[in-house]
C-alpha cells in the first residue's frame, strides 16, 4: 500500500474530490502492485480479515468487490431516473 494512502482516511477524507483522487490512487496502486507480481507471489498464503487466502484469490476479490459497486450504483442510478450511457438508443 503506498505511504500517503491510510487506513483510517476512509473517515477523514470527506470532500467530494478528495474522495475520488484517494479512490483513483488506491486502484492504481492495486494495478501497479499486481503489475509487478510473479506467478509464484501469486500462489503465496496470506491471511486476511480472518480468512487464509492467496494473492491471487485477493486480486479475483478486488475485482469481484469492484463489480458489486458497479452494479449498486447502476441500480442507484436507474432508481434515480439516470440511465447508464450504455444503455441510452442513438
Amino acid at each position: 500500500m503506498p505511504a500517503e494512502l491510510k487506513i483510517e482516511m476512509e473517515k477523514s477524507v470527506t470532500v467530494k474530490a478528495d474522495v475520488i483522487n484517494w479512490l483513483k490512487r488506491s486502484l492504481s496502486a492495486v494495478k501497479e502492485a499486481h503489475a509487478s507480481i510473479t506467478p509464484k507471489d501469486l500462489d503465496r498464503k496470506v491471511h486476511i480479515a480472518d480468512r487464509d487466502a492467496t494473492v491471487d484469490g485477493m486480486y479475483l476479490r478486488l475485482v469481484v468487490h469492484a463489480n458489486e459497486h458497479m452494479g449498486q450504483l447502476i441500480a442507484y442510478a436507474r432508481m434515480s431516473g439516470v440511465a447508464p450511457p450504455w444503455s441510452k438508443s442513438e
